[in-house]
C-alpha cells in the first residue's frame, strides 16, 4: 500500500540522513585523520560513499509500491519544466566559483577542507546547490506519491543539513556570521543590495 511505502521512504531517508550527517561531522573526520586518512583522501571516500548510498536509496524507493499523484499538461507542464531548468542552472552555477576537483576530493585544498566562497551565485544564495535540487524535485511535471515523499524528505534534510553545515562554517570561518546575515539561504532576496557588495 502507498501509505506503507511512505513510512519506509521516511524511515530509510532518516537512516540515510543520519549516516550522511555523521560522515560529514568533525568527529568522524578526526577519527579518519587519526587512522591516516586525511584530505583529500577523506573527501574522496566521502563523495564516493555519498554517491553509492544515494543511488541505493533511490533504487530502493523505486522498488516500493507506488501510485500516480498528478500529471501536468499544457501550460502548467511547460512552466514546471521551465522551473526545473532554472533549478538545474542554479545548481550548476553553484559549481562555477568552486574547484570541482577539491569538492570531490581529487585535489587538496590550499586552506582547510570547507572553503568559504562568496563569489558568483554565492553572493545571492548561501546554499545554491540545495536550492537548485529542491526546485527540480518540487517542480516535477509528473509526480507519484512515493516521489512526493522522497522530495519532501530530501528538502527537509537539505534544510536541516544546511544548519549543521553552517555551524561548521562558523567555527572554521568567523566572517561567515556576517555573510549569513547578508545573504539568503535558499531564495534570493534581490531587494537586499548589501548582498552585491564584496
Amino acid at each position: 500500500m502507498v501509505w506503507q511505502s511512505a513510512v519506509w521512504i521516511w524511515l530509510s531517508g532518516g537512516i540515510f540522513a543520519v549516516f550522511h550527517s555523521l560522515t560529514a561531522a568533525q568527529s568522524c573526520k578526526a577519527w579518519f585523520y587519526r587512522h591516516g586518512i586525511r584530505e583529500p583522501k577523506y573527501r574522496l571516500i566521502y563523495s564516493m560513499l555519498a554517491i553509492l548510498i544515494t543511488a541505493a536509496w533511490i533504487h530502493y524507493v523505486h522498488q516500493l509500491p507506488d501510485a500516480s499523484l498528478y500529471q501536468s499538461t499544457g501550460t502548467s507542464r511547460i512552466l514546471l519544466i521551465a522551473l526545473q531548468i532554472g533549478g538545474l542552472l542554479v545548481a550548476l552555477a553553484a559549481f562555477l566559483p568552486i574547484d570541482g576537483l577539491i569538492f570531490l576530493g581529487l585535489r587538496k585544498a590550499q586552506v582547510g577542507s570547507d572553503p568559504f566562497v562568496v563569489r558568483g551565485i554565492y553572493r545571492w544564495l548561501r546554499h545554491p546547490m540545495y536550492s537548485g535540487v529542491m526546485l527540480i524535485l518540487l517542480a516535477m511535471p509528473e509526480q507519484t506519491w512515493n516521489g512526493l515523499h522522497f522530495s519532501l524528505i530530501v528538502c527537509a534534510y537539505f534544510i536541516i543539513g544546511s544548519r549543521l553545515e553552517e555551524t561548521r562554517m562558523l567555527k572554521a570561518h568567523p566572517d561567515y556570521a556576517n555573510y549569513r546575515q547578508r545573504v539568503a539561504a535558499f531564495v534570493p532576496d534581490f531587494s537586499n543590495r548589501s548582498a552585491l557588495k564584496d
